[in-house]
């Protein structure tokens, strides 16, 4: 049937346009498709960053136990530890070296390369007035007289983190804590 001479042609456009619309509207064959693809995407993202985080919650608790450990290490190790007892490094005044050795030996983390672990110590020693009272702290470096009971000593543990998520840069940070104990022995 063909359209009356009278009606103007954009209504006519306008009527065949209409017509091709709604055979295209009930073929929606592959929207579901389409839509699903996108959305697992973006729901799988986020479940991939939610696990990162996981894991960068992990590696804080990592390297806070890591410090708190290490402080211990060496508060119990001042110089008046017996070396008669069964504690090795009685004494110990190379502090770094002694202490990232012992903690990239002794703690097995898994998922954690111990060899990216960093540890700095400063030690502190009291600054007394004339009455004997302790009125602020000096840092001293490392060696005799640092490792003297009532002396504090300062843990720093750094680790690198690397966030890892899907369809975003990564990002490198370091996660890091510190721990800092008054000397016992």
């Amino acid at each position: 049937m063909t359209p009356p001479n009278f009606i103007p042609k954009f209504l006519r456009a306008a009527s065949a346009l209409r017509l091709k619309s709604r055979s295209i509207r009930r073929d929606q064959s592959g929207s579901a498709l389409v839509e699903m693809g996108l959305s697992a995407a973006l729901l799988l993202s986020m479940l991939f960053a939610v696990i990162q985080f996981g894991f960068a919650l992990y590696t804080y608790q990592f390297v806070t136990e890591v410090s708190r450990e290490l402080t211990r290490y060496a508060i119990v190790r001042g110089s008046s530890c017996s070396s008669s007892s069964t504690m090795t490094n009685c004494g110990f005044t190379d502090s770094s070296t002694t202490l990232q050795t012992y903690a990239r030996s002794a703690y097995t983390y898994p998922g954690m390369n111990m060899g990216s672990l960093a540890v700095t110590s400063t030690w502190y020693a009291p600054v007394k007035d004339s009455k004997g009272f302790v009125t602020s702290w000096n840092a001293c470096a490392s060696g005799t007289g640092c490792n003297l009971p009532g002396n504090i000593i300062k843990i720093s543990v750094s680790y690198p983190f690397v966030l890892n998520i899907p369809f975003i840069p990564k990002r490198s940070f370091t996660v890091a804590s510190d721990s800092s104990m008054v000397i016992s022995q």
